[in-house]
């Protein structure tokens, strides 16, 4: 239920309802909720607006930092 509300954000039409998500999910530790979340969080690199794509690489950074290669294998490709 949780990660279906995050999930909503992370697609919202809004690209900084968007950007405040992906801020968010930077704070987040648990690997059970980022685990869903990571293809959304992937297609937000490709958005057009540029706040979208910065925080989404934030996003990304910080959770290969705390979770390492477990959760996202190809993290440092990715940025």
């Amino acid at each position: 239920l949780v990660c279906n509300a995050l999930m909503n954000d992370l697609n919202h039409p809004n690209e900084y309802v968007r950007g405040s998500m992906l801020r968010f999910l930077c704070k987040v530790n648990d690997e059970e909720i980022l685990g869903p979340l990571v293809p959304s969080i992937k297609a937000c690199l490709e958005h057009r607006h540029p706040y979208v794509r910065k925080n989404a690489a934030l996003s990304i950074f910080h959770a290969h930092k705390l979770h390492g290669e477990t959760l996202i294998p190809d993290g440092p490709e990715l940025i």
